[in-house]
């Protein structure tokens, strides 16, 4: 009995599509999204951005968040992927950081509908 349940761990921890990997295109917009935020540059934001999006996400806004996030990230990080939520039509993909500087920990999410970025903040 213990052999078939230890098969079945190893086959599940196997099998694509698991919950627990990041999506391609998700993993991508985190990571394009998380560059620009080290780099300052606003451009990524209103690029992938729904309309509603680029339409919160002004000038001041962003340099806000920026100061407040991108430091910490500058400084390193480790981003792990947790996993995905389907609501009301939209994805909400949620990635663990830890900064390498003081070991603080965030939680970032990206909330996505139709490839394109409705949301994304950290908490």
């Amino acid at each position: 009995m213990r052999m078939v349940v230890l098969v079945m761990m190893l086959l599940s921890a196997s099998c694509p599509g698991r919950a627990d990997e990041s999506p391609g295109e998700a993993k991508n917009i985190y990571g394009v999204l998380m560059q620009g935020i080290q780099d300052g540059d606003v451009s990524v934001f209103q690029e992938l951005g729904s309309e509603a999006f680029r339409k919160q996400m002004t000038p001041e806004f962003f340099q806000a968040s920026q100061v407040k996030i991108g430091m910490r990230l500058r400084e390193g990080y480790s981003s792990s992927y947790l996993g995905k939520i389907s609501k009301n039509h939209q994805e909400i993909f949620l990635w663990k950081i830890i900064t390498q500087k003081n070991q603080e920990q965030l939680l970032a999410t990206l909330v996505l509908q139709d490839n394109k970025v409705e949301a994304f903040y950290f908490q």
